[in-house]
């Protein structure tokens, strides 16, 4: 095995341990980047930069995920998920609450897509045009 793979598998190792278990991790990470060849080095900074754009752009899908989140918040409580899922997409409410709230399944972060999204918009102004064109009396 290379160096560079152990080092990010040392690197999850460490993020699924426990405070008290880290510093042994810790040292195996020190050493092995202590013998690391120069190609090496330079390999592991090109791994990284790479792993740092993976968690950027996993953020910035949160974050946008958040966002309509937020949008929602005010009309969710009068929203019926388990019917707007089921008519509008054809999927369960888990479906849309694992989209709406950034789940991670299976390692990657639930989002809706782009033409998710515009289906969501269309149920949400065809429930609101339902509700403007009721008469009561």
């Amino acid at each position: 095995m290379d160096k560079v793979t152990r080092f990010f598998e040392l690197k999850e190792l460490w993020k699924q341990s426990s405070d008290s278990d880290r510093h042994v991790i810790d040292q195996q990470i020190s050493e092995l980047l202590d013998n690391m060849t120069k190609e090496e080095t330079e390999q592991l900074t090109v791994g990284v930069q790479k792993d740092f754009n993976n968690i950027h752009w996993e953020i910035k899908d949160i974050k946008e995920q958040l966002t309509i989140r937020e949008r929602l918040e005010p009309v969710l409580p009068y929203l019926s998920v388990s019917n707007l899922a089921k008519n509008y997409f054809g999927k369960s409410s888990s479906w849309f609450y694992q989209r709406l709230n950034g789940n991670k399944i299976r390692g990657k972060v639930c989002r809706f897509t782009e033409e998710e999204l515009i289906t969501l918009e269309t149920a949400l102004k065809d429930i609101s045009n339902r509700i403007n064109t009721l008469r009561l009396v």
